[in-house]
């Protein structure tokens, strides 16, 4: 028998659920813990909602999910590697393309679901609660949000890109929560879940308070940020991709060129989502900083590319990321030299703050002008593209001036900068493979070649074998 429930745990009211098709016998999990508030009572007054909301972003902000996410999207591109010696066997599988049904990796699945199980139960519950018809507006354009990204992290992983075979397996989808004797969905297709994933941002980007503010929850400009990736990731919605891409960065300008030495770890007014950790509540050393960091006080395992370190000049400040402090680990600003050794470049572009209470960015308003960017150039908009792209270079780079690029050497030189810009941020190899990009490592100082055509299967991130035992309608991907 297959055993779903909802928790909330009375640390700190953090609302969690058992994994969303994991199979188990009923005597191996009890649907209402001693320590544990049942779903029907978790909804029942607004202390208690907004307590089930604030543990949706906890379940998305876990070391063993968003972080992972982020620092794995890096580390399967061709910018940056984990070391091959000494690399705690984190990363090591994901970054050769070594995975199997059982690795570390598939905790994405597992938390991609176990997030979705409590966006549904939310989704469901709030109607009823105890609200104002405001208060039920904004908490269900919250939770369909949320709902939203788990789907557009797990078909990125799972699924082939839209841009390539929307009709492709994509992921299993389920709007409403599952309960013990409920039928367990297949794998619907990658356009099935896009569309799902529109309606459920439509409906956010209509119904978002103006009045939510702090950018660790989602607002209205994040939501508009997110519509204007999908847009983006599906190859032929250049226009919305652009558009809404203007509407996210709106409130939110490009900060001076010295705030991109500052370490990333606390907010500034071009970010526009982040994750907030206080000491109280962090990923501790699997936060995303740790395995950046230059130091070795965390894992301090990635390292740059040789070919990608040489893409930065002297004139752009950005090639101050690579620089270190003399003095060593503690300062996040006092940046001397760069550093290569046996493993590659180190990289010191976010500070890994002791006592972990650091903001991770998730969002920025420099992400949405090369949104823009990308999208007017495939729309044939050149002066457009060109303006945009300018932004971020005359930011960054002393005496930069404005492209005058069209075609094939605009989509590039958009590209690079991307790279450049958004490095060490979880764009790179969704970035490659909703281009249809060939993925290249047969140089520079990887260890792990690999030369990837668009839709090699090894893109594909394997099912794990607990969800397959336990759901015979899913089909695994290749192994």
């Amino acid at each position: 028998m297959k055993n779903r429930y909802i928790t909330i745990y009375t640390f700190g009211l953090l609302i969690a659920s058992a994994t969303l098709f994991n199979g188990c016998k009923k005597s191996d999990l009890s649907p209402t813990p001693t320590t544990a508030i049942n779903t029907d009572d978790a909804f029942t007054s607004p202390g208690r909602v907004e307590a089930a909301m604030v543990g949706l972003y906890s379940l998305l902000s876990s070391g063993a999910y968003m972080n992972a996410m982020l620092l794995q999207a890096d580390i399967k591109g061709e910018d940056i590697y984990v070391r091959r010696s000494g690399n705690y066997n984190r990363f090591a599988q994901a970054y050769s393309y070594a995975e199997t049904p059982t690795s570390l990796q598939q905790t994405f699945w597992r938390e991609g679901y176990r997030l979705i199980a409590n966006c549904n139960q939310a989704i469901q519950k709030v109607p009823l609660a105890p609200l104002t018809d405001a208060d039920k507006k904004k908490y269900l354009a919250e939770a369909r949000a949320m709902r939203a990204i788990a789907y557009f992290n797990l078909v990125r992983c799972y699924g082939k890109p839209y841009s390539l075979d929307p009709n492709a397996l994509g992921v299993a989808k389920s709007d409403t929560p599952l309960g013990v004797d409920s039928e367990l969905p297949g794998r619907a297709t990658v356009k099935e879940i896009y569309d799902f994933i529109l309606e459920d941002l439509n409906y956010a980007v209509q119904n978002m308070s103006p009045s939510l503010s702090k950018i660790s929850r989602l607002t209205l400009p994040a939501v508009q940020g997110l519509l204007s990736r999908v847009y983006l990731s599906m190859g032929n919605k250049w226009a919305e991709a652009s558009s809404f891409a203007k509407l996210a960065r709106a409130g939110h300008p490009l900060d001076d060129k010295a705030t991109l030495l500052n370490g990333f770890y606390k907010a500034s007014g071009e970010w526009i989502w982040d994750m907030e950790y206080t000491p109280d509540n962090t990923p501790g050393y699997v936060g995303a900083a740790s395995f950046h960091e230059p130091y070795d006080v965390g894992y301090s395992t990635f390292r740059a590319d040789t070919n990608f370190h040489r893409l930065f000049k002297t004139n752009d400040i950005r090639k101050q990321q690579f620089f270190v402090s003399d003095a060593g680990y503690g300062d996040a600003l006092t940046r001397d030299y760069e550093v290569k050794d046996a493993a590659g470049y180190l990289m010191n572009k976010f500070y890994f703050k002791p006592g972990f209470d650091a903001s991770v960015v998730l969002m920025r308003s420099a992400e949405m002008f090369l949104n823009e960017a990308e999208a007017e150039a495939e729309l044939g908009n050149w002066p457009a593209a060109q303006n945009a792209l300018f932004e971020i270079q005359r930011r960054s780079i002393t005496g930069a001036v404005k492209s005058t690029n069209t075609g094939d050497a605009l989509k590039e030189e958009i590209q690079i900068e991307r790279r450049k810009e958004l490095y060490g941020e979880g764009f790179r190899i969704f970035d490659i493979q909703r281009r249809k990009e060939t993925l290249k490592r047969t140089g520079g100082s990887h260890w792990s070649k690999v030369n990837m055509a668009p839709g090699d299967p090894k893109f594909l991130m394997p099912i794990p074998k607990e969800e397959i035992d336990a759901n015979p309608k899913i089909v695994q991907n290749p192994l």
